[in-house]
């Protein structure tokens, strides 16, 4: 019986044990099974990156404890973490995005004002009836350069040409000497960007005796004593020119058909487009003259101001394009250039002997000075200078488009020449861009003498 009873305890007990231990396995199990229930879930949220970052010694004692929360609030801090630095990156991108954008609004501002003021204030960058510390009248020049009353028995008229649109234009209409019963040429006489035609009278007046000619001196209108509520502008200059061969055309001791233009620089081009002018109204033109001109202001602004050449096809509305002139031009040109031209391009000038020596039967001669700077070319070139110019309007006055490549004294039609000779020491430093360097002598109060000698 006892041996019944202690079989049946222990087998109670046994089953009694066993069924703890089932239990406790049962339990351990779900526990395993919860953890990592917990720790797929949390591995699923997590960047694989993050597989491969060092766990810290905290990490693994919490897995040592099997703590599945601490482990999950672990797992999720390493979680947020990348998305902390993506957000603190997206947020630096939109910044940079808005600072450009808003600096390229500020510089697109910048660039329309720039154009607009470029365009609207563009004469102002082209002509310059005052420069430096010379007077806008020549009233108010240096003894020499006022007036040709200035000058013993020099016979002259001031007058104040009208122009098409009411705009009164001053000038100085210089008589030769043999001036009888119009016998002599008349050479109109267009002057550069800058000052008024007192400073072109000693150079003026050697033309006179040097061709045996007239000199009309035609100022700009806003320029000298010429009416200025008008300012100088490509229109206006046109008409200018225009009203000055009117005027030529009608008086009563001047040939018609032996009117010449010279232009200088700036004046070249308003030459052209007189030249130009004449040949399409059917009026008589004897030749053209032209010094160290330029073939149009968009050619110039690559050469001068290289940085506005992107946009200068919305901003620029001054032409003065003479290689839309000359091809098409019969009447007799001269070519004036000096070699060592530092504002104009020596090869714009060749350009346009090039452009206009298309046809043989033209006659077009071009004179190079070597030493020749943009305003002193006529300095340099010494006598044969004025050679040249006697050669060509002696040419130009016994030219006919008819002829062939021989003109009546048997020279060329189409002739290059050069000067031999350098008369005259410029000091560089010192000269004016748009004017000769010469001119310095008259802020400086040299005399009429001084100044007439180094003309001559």
């Amino acid at each position: 019986m006892m041996k019944t009873r202690s079989l049946w305890v222990l087998s109670s007990s046994s089953i009694l044990l066993s069924g703890s231990l089932k239990k406790r396995v049962c339990t351990s199990f779900e526990l395993g099974r919860t953890i990592s229930s917990l720790t797929n879930r949390t591995y699923a949220t997590i960047d694989r990156k993050e597989f491969l970052v060092p766990h810290s010694s905290t990490d693994l004692d919490l897995r040592r404890n099997n703590n599945p929360h601490h482990l999950l609030q672990r797992r999720t801090i390493m979680t947020e973490e990348p998305n902390n630095l993506v957000t603190q990156s997206s947020f630096l991108s939109s910044t940079l995005v808005t600072f450009a954008c808003r600096l390229g609004y500020f510089t697109g501002g910048v660039a329309i004002v720039v154009a607009a003021i470029l365009y609207m204030k563009q004469d102002n960058l082209l002509y310059f009836p005052t420069i430096g510390g010379l007077p806008k009248s020549p009233r108010r020049n240096p003894r020499g350069y006022r007036s040709p009353s200035e000058y013993d028995d020099l016979p002259f008229e001031s007058i104040m040409i009208p122009c098409p649109d009411g705009v009164k234009i001053h000038s100085w209409l210089i008589f030769h000497d043999n001036n009888v019963n119009k016998k002599v040429p008349t050479v109109i006489f267009f002057h550069g960007n800058a000052g008024n035609i007192g400073l072109r009278l000693p150079n003026a007046i050697k033309m006179s005796k040097q061709l045996r000619a007239n000199v009309l001196l035609v100022e700009y209108r806003g320029y000298g004593d010429s009416e200025s509520h008008v300012g100088p502008s490509e229109k206006g200059l046109r008409l200018d020119a225009e009203a000055a061969l009117q005027f030529c055309q009608s008086h009563p001791r001047i040939d018609p058909k032996q009117a010449f233009l010279f232009g200088r620089s700036l004046g070249g081009a308003v030459a052209f487009h007189l030249a130009d002018y004449a040949q399409r109204n059917d009026i008589p033109l004897a030749g053209v003259i032209v010094e160290n001109t330029f073939t149009s202001i968009s050619a110039m602004v690559d050469q001068l101001m290289p940085f506005l050449t992107p946009i200068k096809a919305l901003v620029l509305r001054i032409g003065w394009d003479s290689t839309k002139i000359a091809p098409y031009l019969e009447t007799p040109t001269l070519y004036m250039a000096g070699g060592k031209d530092e504002l104009v391009p020596h090869e714009q000038m060749l350009e346009l002997f090039q452009l206009q020596s298309i046809k043989p039967s033209r006659l077009v001669r071009m004179h190079i000075v070597p030493e020749g700077t943009h305003n002193d070319t006529h300095m340099h070139g010494g006598q044969p200078y004025w050679d040249a110019m006697k050669g060509f309007v002696k040419a130009a006055l016994s030219h006919s488009p008819e002829q062939s490549s021989a003109d009546s004294s048997g020279e060329d039609q189409c002739l290059v020449t050069e000067s031999n000779s350098d008369t005259v020491e410029t000091d560089k430093k010192s000269a004016i861009p748009t004017m000769s360097s010469r001119f310095m002598d008259i802020v400086q109060g040299r005399t009429m003498e001084d100044a007439t000698k180094k003309n001559d």
